[in-house]
């Protein structure tokens, strides 16, 4: 569930709403069956600790029609993780989806933006990938 705390840090700082062109896990399709625009986390697998500090890989992927605008918000974002990498010690609540509590949280970008290709609708789709490390609370 952190992705989803992780997208809630991107709309509390004005990269979009959540289930409008914010997302989770997936690109949702539109009444006409085709993928709605915006941008979607999903997480990868990443090795486990044995200590009490949780790790995750994830991929931020962004969908638009026009072509510039997902490399553009995929720059802002990066941009976002890395000046707050130092300083972002929570993430935000998901209310009433999630009530984890994630602390001393590091995000760390771990790659630039990349084109991945263009899907059946010819939209670029690109992403960026970072890893966040964590504690947890559970409420």
């Amino acid at each position: 569930m952190i992705a989803l705390h992780i997208l809630k840090l991107l709309e509390n700082n004005g990269f979009g709403t959540i289930d409008t062109d914010l997302f989770l896990e997936e690109a949702p399709l539109d009444s006409k069956g085709i993928p709605k625009q915006g941008v979607w986390i999903v997480t990868r697998g990443t090795e486990v600790t044995r200590l009490d500090v949780g790790n995750q890989n994830f991929d931020i992927y962004s969908r638009y029609t026009n072509k510039l605008t997902g490399g553009i918000k995929l720059e802002n974002i990066l941009t976002f993780l890395k000046e707050a990498y130092n300083d972002v010690c929570t993430l935000p609540i998901v209310q009433p989806y999630s009530l984890t509590e994630y602390y001393n949280v590091t995000i760390e970008p771990t790659s630039g933006v990349e084109n991945v290709g263009s899907d059946d609708q010819d939209k670029v789709v690109r992403v960026i990938s970072g890893n966040i490390k964590y504690k947890i609370k559970e409420n």
